[in-house]
């Protein structure tokens, strides 16, 4: 560690004066170093110690195609049952009952079948903004839209 100690200026003479200014500018210069260094040294580096978990995203998610073809069978109920909400304190709840429920194995239907995928999720927002925004018309037609994606889905990959 570094210890300062005042310098006085002595009434010597020019070299003095320099020998001052030097070890003052060398104080201030140490100093900085020792306080850089010891905040580095106080920082919480420790990733260990870190809450963060790693989130899996739905995309990443592969279950047997048996599960996918169930979920497509069962996923226009879930919707019908949305729809019905709508007006009802319930609504919210039967719209992340869809998502969830896609959610659930939408990584093998993006894995086994690309533009089916990107065709439903391309569905699925709207479908959603529709029910939470009480248009039952344009709900049960992308509802349909839906239902044919799911059927075109089960015909292409029987599990």
């Amino acid at each position: 560690m570094i210890t300062l100690y005042p310098i006085r200026k002595a009434l010597v003479g020019p070299s003095t004066s320099n020998f001052t200014s030097r070890a003052l500018r060398l104080g201030v210069a140490g100093l900085a170093v020792v306080t850089f260094a010891g905040l580095s040294a106080c920082s919480d580096d420790d990733k260990s110690s870190s809450t963060t978990e790693a989130q899996v995203s739905p995309e990443d998610i592969k279950v047997d195609p048996a599960v996918v073809i169930a979920g497509m069978t069962k996923l226009p109920t879930t919707i019908a049952t949305a729809i019905a909400a709508i007006g009802t304190d319930d609504v919210d709840a039967k719209v992340d009952a869809i998502e969830q429920e896609w959610a659930s194995f939408e990584g093998t239907v993006k894995d086994t079948d690309q533009d089916l995928y990107l065709a439903i999720e391309d569905q699925l927002d709207p479908l959603q903004e529709q029910i939470k925004n009480g248009d039952s018309a344009n709900a049960n037609a992308t509802a349909a839209k839906m239902s044919a994606l799911f059927d075109q889905y089960k015909e292409a990959h029987p599990g």
